[in-house]
């Protein structure tokens, strides 16, 4: 297996080869002269090469291999070709989409056609249809689909069918790589309109953006669109481009027609929350929106109507659903104490009987926010001990909560995200989920009570396995191993409709044999107060070691 990068696509079809007992070498490459000269590419212990995530071009020497077939995978319909294929279906709001696996040949993309699998671009929350969104959630399933039905082709002697535009199926086109002019984004327009380019543009390059700022305008790249459509601006007192309020990082802008909030900003290839950028750099006007937005609950069913990283919904029988949908799953210590404030408040509720921790849309949670620790004023050291302090206290909050929780584990989780989601009582998780439990890949021992939640969960000697080396494990394995209880549902609106169905069947047993889950024993309370201070001592040590910081640097800066 041959990418750029051993992505989230990567590691699911990975994942999903090893499932059926095949055996996968995977190999990042960073320059064509690599794929060419790697030992694996002409060796005869090879049968296919498969690209998941790959934009090196394939030297002829390969492709023109018969003996070992080269296989791409391209996030496009049937005769779709091209580098900017989801920026463009998103741009032109297609309601159909694809992923095509195709043999690798001297024309990209145009190569024999070996499986294609289409799909529905539908969410109700328009706000999580960005690119990367896309990609991790639709693409990636139908990948690995087209990946297992051409591996099945291939071991059949079943040969791959040319592709031919003159066939009525074939519906793409060669589609022009985007420009930086198609990304630019213009205030007089429409806040849909600029939130779409935002959103086609997200997480990689983002939109490029000027704000006019109290030295003159800025340019940056922007991302994390979300329109705001609880209030409006009618009094003309704002110019679009005009920054009219901020709250938890992000920044209202005026548009031509509307308002729009933007989570995040790029500049000097370091990606922030966009007031990290601007904290002294915009007039304050008469802020429109609250700068902070207490803890809301929400009409089940639907997304908050602003900006809100944090909010739950209440059902009629007691049971809370926690939503914390942070941008890339990555936690800063404001946010932990956020969604700290959000556990006290659920745990105080007479009315709230079950919590059930929802994670976000894309990922459950990633753990720290690296990148906001870099950039910290108190010095990356100084914000990483506080960072992990303010995430363990999340955990124990979890962990020790007067009512039974739940953990529906929808989108990926790496390292203390994964830890963080184990606290629960209950773990259950959607089919397709990747998750990474160590820390190996940032040079940390890690925390977030791994030494007590992971050896709880599956004994010591997995624990010990699962930290030493940084590989993906996906939902079925975590399964079976005991990390997690239930696995269901293959997208995220059904694994959520499954979750709203058992939690109601949890709480009943726990309120008919009147369970209260968490016995805070002296025993459990000491072991992983025990657990904190030994991982901690590890941490301090980590956080001044030169490779932590290099390590961090090349992972936050691209």
């Amino acid at each position: 297996m041959f990418c750029d990068k051993f992505n989230s696509l990567s590691q699911r079809v990975a994942v999903e080869l090893g499932k059926r007992h095949h055996l996968v070498e995977k190999c990042e490459i960073s320059h064509s002269d690599e794929l060419l000269n790697h030992p694996l590419s002409k060796s005869s212990a090879t049968d296919l090469i498969i690209c998941p995530f790959l934009t090196k071009r394939m030297p002829e020497e390969i492709y023109k291999n018969t003996e070992i077939p080269c296989l791409i995978v391209h996030p496009g319909i049937k005769g779709d070709r091209g580098v900017s294929s989801i920026d463009w279906a998103l741009w032109k709001s297609s309601e159909e989409w694809g992923v095509t696996v195709l043999q690798a040949d001297q024309e990209m993309d145009a190569g024999d056609i070996w499986s294609t699998h289409n799909f529905q671009i539908q969410r109700k929350n328009i706000n999580t249809l960005t690119k990367s969104s896309l990609y991790l959630h639709e693409c990636t399933e139908n990948a690995c689909k087209g990946v297992l039905d051409a591996v099945d082709k291939y071991l059949n002697d079943v040969p791959p069918t040319a592709l031919d535009y003159s066939d009525p199926d074939v519906k793409g086109s060669l589609q022009p790589n985007m420009k930086n002019k198609n990304r630019k984004v213009d205030w007089n327009d429409t806040a849909e309109n600029i939130a779409r380019k935002v959103r086609m543009s997200d997480t990689q390059p983002g939109a490029i953006i000027s704000l006019n700022l109290s030295n003159g305008w800025s340019e940056f790249r922007g991302f994390g669109a979300h329109l705001e459509q609880s209030f409006e601006v009618t009094d003309g007192s704002f110019n679009p481009g005009d920054i009219v309020g901020h709250r938890n990082g992000a920044v209202l802008i005026q548009t031509g027609s509307g308002l729009l909030w933007l989570s995040h900003l790029k500049r000097d290839k370091l990606k922030l929350p966009a007031m990290m950028w601007l904290h002294d750099k915009i007039n304050e006007p008469a802020m429109l929106p609250p700068p902070k937005l207490e803890i809301k609950e929400v009409v089940a069913g639907e997304g908050p109507r602003t900006f809100q990283e944090i909010w739950y919904t209440t059902s009629q029988d007691g049971i809370a659903y926690l939503h914390f949908n942070f941008y890339n799953g990555a936690m800063s210590t404001h946010q932990c104490q956020q969604l700290l404030a959000a556990l006290t408040l659920l745990d105080n509720s007479a009315e709230v009987k079950m919590v059930v921790l929802m994670g976000g849309y894309n990922y459950f949670s990633n753990g720290i926010h690296l990148n906001v620790i870099e950039a910290s004023k108190l010095g990356p050291e100084q914000e990483s001990w506080m960072n992990i302090n303010a995430i363990n206290d999340v955990v124990f909050a979890i962990l020790f909560m007067s009512k039974p929780t739940i953990s529906a584990v929808g989108g990926n989780a790496g390292a203390g995200g994964c830890m963080m989601a184990l606290a629960s009582d209950h773990v259950w998780a959607r089919s397709g989920v990747v998750m990474t439990p160590s820390y190996k890949a940032m040079n940390l021992y890690g925390s977030e009570y791994h030494s007590f939640l992971l050896e709880n969960r599956v004994g010591a000697e997995k624990a010990r396995a699962l930290l030493s080396e940084p590989a993906p494990l996906g939902s079925e394995e975590a399964l079976d191993i005991g990390l997690f209880d239930k696995v269901f549902g293959t997208d995220v609106t059904s694994f959520r409709e499954h979750v709203a169905h058992y939690a109601g069947y949890v709480l009943e047993a726990h309120l008919k044999e009147g369970q209260t889950t968490k016995k805070h024993g002296f025993r459990k309370f000491a072991r992983a107060s025990e657990a904190r201070s030994h991982e901690l001592e590890q941490m301090m040590v980590d956080f001044r070691n030169p490779e932590y910081h290099d390590t961090r640097k090349k992972f936050v800066y691209h």
